[in-house]
């Protein structure tokens, strides 16, 4: 519900601010004593056009903000409105109040939600959960033919059929995109012949994802093998090999040192044992040379084919690359596309075949809502025609008229409601009412009878009082309580 509506520098009103009650609250005043700019006032918040024609004079700005208590709205219209928030990424309602507030200048309007700002737009959605005005020129949601469907639906408990009809209806949608997708996803000889090379290029490679790096590494050893074996065998020669040999040198030490060792045995065998350790090192090293120098295989063939490898896997990257990954993905995207090409015509048929399936179902359920809305839609023109009586149409009428639309979700069916102030007169859509307290009945009418399918929280009645008065005014107060 509406808690309290702030006005500031709005026309004539340069300060006024207004507290409501759960309930009726009644509003009067003379003509001219400013009630329709409170309307104005709602209006605005509810996404209105705004101008700096609205500004008081002498004013730079006109503010409008409003509290609207959502603890005590439906759980239906709550969640509607979280989810609107949430897409909005509004602040979160504190202590279940909701905050609007409009500020338009010479330049132009801004909006809030919850101290957020927001678009007009924006605040057109939340609107339609919010507030419903019924009076001259209004643009109630009542009044729209998709609004109209939607309370006629819930009027009659249709929640069920609709549902199956909705799920028809994706169903259907799906196939046809996927029918489309699929359409659309054709090659000509040329693409496919193309396509069919790429992928023998590929597949005839016989890539591995993790086969580069080693086989770099196995290439940089392999070209540089002969000097590597020509290092190692000069090395050994170095080591143990002829008369200059480092382990010939060494054993001249050692002979020398035995000698020193029969004079001074402490020292002498300690050198001694410790050139011993070394030749006996010596001679290992060159052994271990010689071992990898036998183990390097200088091989011109085998290193021409590395090397080949290596420039078809740089080609394949550069084509369909960077990487051998990519190139393995690249194949597979390949492959699935020539295989939906190839099977394409047997599943454009298949998708036809049940294409006709469901657009059966469809209209099967669509004909199944049609009927239950004739239905519903005489017993709901019955029970609003009977209000209107009580509230002093006692010539008038209502209907609830069904044309064919565009089948949709929904079904196909557009709904319109119709009214008739007097016998004989035709029906004429609502929103072709042109007097205020007229329509403001008419709308008061619906509301009473569609209350538990439309719970916009915040119902405004202008002129509702217009040309009434005795038994018809009570009976519309008491409507209105």
């Amino acid at each position: 519900m509406l808690e309290a509506l702030n006005i500031r520098n709005l026309a004539l009103v340069t300060e006024l601010s207004l507290e409501f009650l759960p309930g009726l609250n009644t509003v009067t005043g003379e003509t001219g004593a400013g009630k329709s700019l409170i309307i104005g006032a709602l209006q605005l918040l509810a996404g209105g056009r705004a101008s700096a024609g609205i500004i008081r004079k002498g004013a730079t700005t006109c503010e409008i903000s409003g509290i609207f208590r959502l603890d005590r709205v439906s759980p239906e219209v709550q969640e509607q409105l979280q989810l609107l928030l949430d897409e909005g990424g509004v602040r979160q309602c504190e202590e279940q109040r909701l905050l609007i507030r409009r500020v338009i200048s010479e330049t132009g309007s801004r909006a809030f939600v919850n101290n957020s700002p927001v678009t007009a737009a924006y605040l057109r959605d939340l609107g339609e959960y919010l507030i419903d005005i019924h009076g001259p020129n209004d643009s109630q949601t009542l009044l729209l033919p998709k609004r109209q469907l939607t309370l006629l639906d819930s009027f009659a408990s249709h929640a069920g059929p609709l549902q199956e009809c909705r799920q028809a209806w994706k169903a259907l949608q799906e196939l046809r995109q996927e029918r489309q997708a699929l359409q659309e996803d054709n090659l000509s000889a040329e693409e496919v012949q193309l396509f069919a090379f790429q992928l023998q290029e590929i597949d005839r490679a016989e890539i591995q994802a993790d086969e580069e790096a080693p086989l770099q590494e196995r290439h940089r050893l392999t070209a540089h093998s002969r000097r590597l074996i020509e290092i190692a065998r000069q090395g050994a020669d170095a080591l143990a090999q002829g008369d200059n040999s480092l382990q010939e040198q060494l054993a001249l030490t050692i002979r020398q040192i035995r000698e020193l060792a029969q004079i001074d045995p402490t020292a002498g065998e300690t050198f001694q044992e410790r050139l011993e350790e070394l030749s006996n090192d010596l001679g290992e090293i060159a052994s271990d040379l010689d071992n990898y120098a036998g183990s390097l295989d200088w091989d011109e063939e085998a290193l021409q084919e590395m090397e080949a490898r290596l420039e078809l896997l740089q080609r394949l990257k550069r084509k369909f690359g960077p990487t051998l990954a990519d190139v393995l993905s690249c194949a597979e995207r390949i492959r699935g596309r020539l295989a939906r090409v190839q099977g394409r015509q047997e599943a454009l048929a298949a998708l036809a075949e049940r294409e006709q399936v469901l657009q059966k179902q469809h209209q099967f359920l669509c004909q199944k809502l049609h009927t239950l809305r004739q239905q519903s839609g005489e017993r709901l023109s019955a029970e609003i025609s009977g209000k209107l009586q009580r509230l002093g149409f006692t010539r008038a009428g209502f209907a609830v008229l069904l044309t064919p639309g565009t089948p949709g979700p929904d079904g196909a069916d557009t709904v319109e409601f119709c009214f008739a102030p007097n016998v004989g007169e035709e029906m004429q859509p609502l929103r072709s009412i042109a007097s205020s307290g007229e329509i403001a009945r008419v709308m008061l009418a619906i509301k009473t009878i569609l209350s538990d399918a439309d719970q916009v929280p915040v119902l405004v009645f202008d002129e509702i009082d217009a040309n009434i008065g005795g038994r018809v005014a009570a009976d519309v107060a008491v409507e209105l309580r």
